[in-house]
């Protein structure tokens, strides 16, 4: 039996012989306990927050993330932009693709970082990793190794690969060893001509002397567009040494620009390529008459002196075979054989001692014979970029990247008294 009972000012309850606190005095212990819990709680908060999360908890983590986006998008419906998620979904698919690309050209560069270490990358290795950059689509490592990229999306070749270029080039275009190359600065550069000297007279003393003047013109070059696409297969750097491979990827680009260029120089329209040589319409003729020797005869004297010291016979493979096929009247060929000129072999031989070049693109029934770095200035942009491709038929299904080079060049007869042609041989 329980009984109340006031003491010192507070009623107490009396029950088997145990004194029971009222109801405000019960209270006011829970909030102390309370405070006391939540304050260990909070404490015990901050230790957890300050330990690392394990591998297998970040994963976790994620995958309540991505299923939380998830849903997130789900409930959006119709207000997602498809296209700009799709774009979105390209952008990452192509980040980690290459990403493993990376570490395959990570092992070709001897663990050196593309991007990263760029500046410590040998020149083949820049052309390696340049050329590994375009086959595989990455761009950041295009970008990093080239000079920037042009107006309409193509990048620029690396100093160190357009200088390789520009060196082979030569052992495949015949004529640009023959011309004159002009380094344009500009898409348009004027050139001035010499028309004609100036000319002297003889005078008695105190007498006024005649005026003469010399006459000059000025030339346009205009470098126009050209382009080639050339394929390459996605193993060619990885299944290769890679100093063989630079030689071939530069042979590669180098063939693909140097066959354009020796057609233009011959018989380019002048509007929207360089001015040929056989189209430009200027250079004096000489009608073949028998078709023999004395026709070569004709034509070398047609030639003024002052341009003969540097001239040369110039025609395509049919025309040279028929004139090696010429004898004189001792049943000698005509064509002498292959001389040596110092450490260089001239393996067109000679005709009246003076050098055949053939070149594919001189027209049939034709032979040039002049200075060519006098009659013709080839105008060289060098600003070469290329542009990638995968979306070709060929491409697609046989694994490989369409490589397409865009060059600038001009190109345009400066001086037509420094040739002829023999026509009609």
């Amino acid at each position: 039996m329980s009984k109340k009972v006031f003491v010192n000012g507070k009623w107490i309850t009396v029950e088997d012989k145990h004194v029971k606190v009222d109801d405000d005095k019960e209270t006011e212990e829970e909030e102390t306990t309370t405070e006391e819990t939540a304050e260990e709680a909070e404490e015990t908060e901050e230790e957890e927050t300050t330990e690392e999360v394990s591998d297998d908890e970040q994963k976790s983590i994620d995958a309540s993330a991505n299923k939380i986006a998830k849903s997130i998008l789900k409930g959006m419906g119709n207000q997602v932009d498809n296209d700009a998620v799709s774009k979105l979904n390209s952008k990452v698919d192509k980040l980690l693709s290459n990403h493993g690309q990376d570490d395959k050209l990570t092992k070709i560069l001897s663990g050196k970082d593309a991007i990263a270490d760029v500046d410590e990358l040998t020149k083949e290795e820049k052309i390696v990793a340049f050329w590994h950059g375009l086959v595989t689509g990455n761009d950041a490592v295009v970008k990093a190794l080239s000079e920037g990229t042009n107006a309409d999306g193509g990048f620029l070749f690396p100093n160190e690969f357009l200088n390789e270029l520009v060196e082979e080039l030569p052992n495949i275009n015949v004529m640009r060893n023959h011309v004159r190359i002009i380094p344009m600065k500009r898409n348009v550069m004027n050139v001035t001509n010499l028309i004609s000297g100036p000319e002297v007279t003889w005078t008695a003393e105190n007498v006024a002397k005649s005026t003469t003047t010399a006459r000059f013109s000025q030339l346009t070059l205009t470098a126009f567009k050209v382009a080639s696409i050339l394929y390459s297969s996605d193993e060619l750097i990885e299944d290769s040494d890679i100093f063989d491979v630079v030689q071939l990827i530069i042979r590669l680009f180098a063939e693909a620009i140097a066959e354009e260029e020796e057609r233009t120089i011959w018989v380019g329209d002048g509007s929207t390529q360089p001015q040929g040589i056989d189209t430009a319409g200027t250079i004096a003729t000489v009608a073949s008459v028998g078709q023999d020797f004395d026709d070569l005869v004709r034509l070398h004297y047609a030639l003024p002196r002052k341009y003969r010291n540097g001239a040369s016979f110039f025609m395509n493979d049919t025309t040279a075979q028929n004139i090696r096929l010429l004898k004189d009247s001792n049943n000698n060929y005509i064509w002498q054989a292959e001389v040596a000129s110092g450490n260089k072999v001239d393996t067109e031989g000679r005709i009246l001692g003076k050098p055949v070049v053939v070149s594919d693109w001189v027209p049939d029934n034709s032979i040039f014979f002049g200075d060519m770095k006098k009659c013709y200035f080839f105008g060289d942009r060098k600003s070469m970029a290329v542009k990638i491709s995968q979306d070709t038929t060929q491409a697609f299904t046989q694994d490989m990247t369409a490589i397409r080079v865009v060059a600038r060049v001009g190109g345009i007869v400066a001086q037509p008294l420094a040739c002829r042609e023999l026509t009609g041989f």
